[in-house]
């Protein structure tokens, strides 16, 4: 039965930022783009923004042929364009902070937070985000937000800013002090002006985004076992960090009808439903189908007219259980058992976990005597609800050869950060016990918060240099973060190398008045492991990267969008597996399903030509050990 009511997501009223998160590929995408249009279209009277945060934006692809209302813009955040109308609004004040208080001159400081600018997406998406709420440009602001882990890095970002600024004031101090105890002059100046301003609009996003009648984050979820575990991590994410989730949108449910495929999915779909209503009792659950026709350009405008509220009772006395078989055609020739990095990659929700899981399986029984680890580069990991095993910060057996790990590189990094004030505690006592220089060791304690955002992630990625340096292991296969996410960290290092190379500079110009041994010593070593893991990854005899999809226009666009900037960067796609395709059926719906899949299969096939294309059907859900065996079975010739 259809509701009569709509969340309060799609109603006017004193809602100012509204995100749709969630996992990769569950239509975070559609549903922000369709929210936009009903809203611009049934409040003419008011001004809206839908923008995107996801490196690998969608929105114009997604838009392509709508006609938008005049009351509607639309953005792509571009980071590099962001900061650097950042640093060109604010670069003298910089400048002349650096200048000021500190043993360190200004190019020093100044050369690391040049360095430190650049290389964090989410950084320009809340500095863009915060502008536009404090200038109150929006009656409201809808988020089409990055897969799980970038959001959660977005959501972080107030911490990273108020280090930042904590450090810039650092540099402030002296000076002030020194204003005001030889000159009497109390008053603030034009610099303090600049840090209280940005801390101001801080405090305001931070307020907001806590604040529950003006901001609301929607999660978007398909019914799956993986995504849900996925999903309510991110609600948990939430409430500890106070962002107020109204409601879920459970997309693409299928009907219940007699169609043995649509049975199957949707047997596999209650479950996982059950599973979630169970986890987060309380919450509002709102339904979309699963549409015949993707859900994109024209068709965006009727989306809400299928949205339903869910019946959580219906829901949990269902009892139905089928699976489809496995089912692949055209398997692709297995990798080489010489290769040292293997990496699967694609847009968020295509099944890259699940592959890489059956591959290591496949290729340790292949190859009995490969040592192999699975290592996990996305922030929102899903190795332990894939493989069934607790995966750890630190390589975790699986089982005989093959070991699992999923890093943390904030906790990482915050070690680093630990050790770092540690060492300089005890060279301060030791070299200088008798001298009272407290705003230059403010200053350099807080040298590591200039460091750019993103330096944890590469830091950790470069542990798989660590790995094969060691001769732990001989392959190591990589489950990637979604695609924007992964060539972001793919073009890191460069900026990271820039950043290494000043502040390599600032301990050899100060050696004499501060020594950091360890600190140096880890430095060195990730300017090592970066070199090496850059021609690692362009070497075709040791490295091989999959690139996976599935059938639908967006996903077979991005997939290859993504391997051009593989391809610029120096590495090269091995083989393309098409995922999730809708098996052979006499149902109406899944007819008109599988007639547009086998367009865009098509369409793969054309841009690809010259990969290797495995085709693999929707099926049973392929978590545990066995199951992934025998799909790691099928997959490879």
């Amino acid at each position: 039965m259809k509701s009569m009511t709509y969340p309060a997501f799609l109603q006017e009223g004193p809602l100012k930022l509204v995100f749709f998160g969630g996992k990769g590929g569950v239509g975070k995408s559609t549903c922000a783009s369709a929210a936009a249009l009903k809203l611009a279209q049934e409040q003419p009277q008011h001004l809206f923004l839908l923008v995107s945060t996801d490196p690998a934006h969608s929105l114009k692809n997604m838009l392509s042929d709508v006609v938008l209302p005049q009351n509607l813009e639309v953005c792509e955040l571009s980071a590099a364009d962001s900061l650097h109308a950042f640093k060109l609004q604010h670069d003298a004040s910089l400048k002349e902070i650096a200048d000021r208080g500190t043993f360190l001159d200004q190019s020093d400081i100044q050369g690391l937070m040049d360095a430190a600018l650049p290389g964090m997406d989410e950084l320009a998406a809340y500095l863009e985000i915060a502008k536009w709420i404090q200038d109150d440009s929006y009656y409201r602001i809808i988020i089409d937000t990055a897969p799980t882990g970038h959001t959660l890095r977005l959501l972080e970002m107030p911490d990273l800013i108020h280090r930042w600024l904590i450090a810039l004031d650092t540099l402030l101090a002296k000076h002030r002090y020194m204003r005001s105890h030889f000159g009497g002059n109390k008053r603030l100046d034009h610099l303090d002006a600049f840090i209280l301003d940005m801390n101001a609009s801080l405090k305001n996003m931070q307020t907001l985004m806590a604040d529950a009648t003006r901001c609301n984050f929607i999660l978007v979820l398909q019914p799956e076992a993986m995504i849900v575990e996925e999903s309510v991590d991110l609600a948990h994410a939430l409430s500890q960090r106070q962002v107020f989730m109204s409601e879920l949108v459970v997309n693409r449910l299928l009907p219940d009808n007699d169609c043995p495929i649509c049975f199957a999915e949707r047997s596999r779909q209650i479950r996982a439903l059950k599973n979630i209503m169970r986890r987060l009792p309380g919450q509002v659950f709102w339904t979309l189908p699963l549409l015949a026709e993707e859900p994109r350009g024209s068709l965006l405008c009727g989306l809400w007219s299928e949205l339903r509220l869910l019946d959580k009772s219906e829901i949990m006395t269902t009892i139905s259980s089928h699976k489809l078989p496995l089912h692949i055609e055209e398997p692709v020739p297995l990798p080489a058992n010489t290769l040292r990095l293997l990496i699967f990659a694609g847009k968020g929700g295509v099944g890259k976990t699940t592959l890489a899981c059956a591959t290591a399986l496949r290729l340790q029984s292949e190859y009995p005597q490969l040592r192999i680890l699975i290592f996990s580069t996305d922030p929102a990991h899903s190795l332990s609800d894939c493989l069934g095993v607790s995966v750890q910060n630190t390589p975790t057996s699986v089982m005989f050869k093959i070991d699992a790990q999923e890093i943390n590189a904030e906790a990482d990094f915050e070690k680093i950060r630990s050790d770092y004030r540690k060492e300089l505690e005890d060279f301060l006592q030791d070299a200088l016990p008798n001298l009272d220089i407290t705003f230059d060791r403010e200053v350099m304690e807080h040298l590591l918060d200039l460091a750019p955002p993103g330096l944890d992630e590469i830091m950790a990625l470069t542990t798989i240099m660590d790995h094969l340096d060691s001769g732990r292991y001989d392959m190591i296969i990589v489950d990637a973060a979604p695609s924007g996410h992964l060539l972001r960290l793919l073009e890191l290092p460069e900026l990271i190398r820039d950043w290494l190379k000043i502040f390599f500079s600032l301990l050899l110009k100060y050696r004499k008045v501060m020594r950091f041994p360890h600190l140096s010593e880890r430095l060195v070593q990730l300017s090592r492991e970066l070199k090496s893991l850059r021609i690692l990854l362009q070497n075709v005899e040791q490295t091989g990267l999959y690139a996976v999809t599935i059938p639908t226009y967006l996903a077979i666009e991005k997939t290859y969008e993504m391997t051009c900037t593989l391809q610029r960067l120096g590495i090269a796609t091995n083989a393309l597996f098409i995922n999730q395709i809708t098996p052979n059926s006499d149902c109406g719906l899944c007819k008109t399903i599988k007639r547009n899949e086998s367009l865009q299969i098509r369409h793969a096939h054309d841009i690809f030509s010259a990969l290797p294309q495995a085709r693999i059907y929707r099926q049973m859900d392929p978590a545990g050990l066995s199951e992934l065996m025998a799909l790691g079975s099928a997959l490879y010739l």
